[in-house]
């Protein structure tokens, strides 16, 4: 069985890290991880909190790209 918190480009999501959001109406937004499950992602921009599907989680015009892999 396949592991629901890998990205279709094959990154494990993990507590701690922070993706930059790909989509030009987000301007430079960067959400932390802050815990991952059955293929969902919690993530909070430091102001508010969501959840995020990590199969989203790639570096297209409307997905994310990981920039640090976080302090835990």
């Amino acid at each position: 069985m396949s592991n629901p918190n890998i990205t279709p480009e094959g990154i494990e999501v993990k507590p701690g890290q922070i993706w930059r959001d790909r989509d030009k109406r987000s301007a430079g937004r960067t959400v932390t991880v802050i815990s991952v499950a059955d293929g969902k992602a919690r993530v909070t921009t430091g102001v508010t909190a969501s959840t995020l599907s990590v199969k989203r989680m790639r570096a297209n015009s409307t997905g994310y790209t990981l920039v640090s892999e976080g302090g835990k």
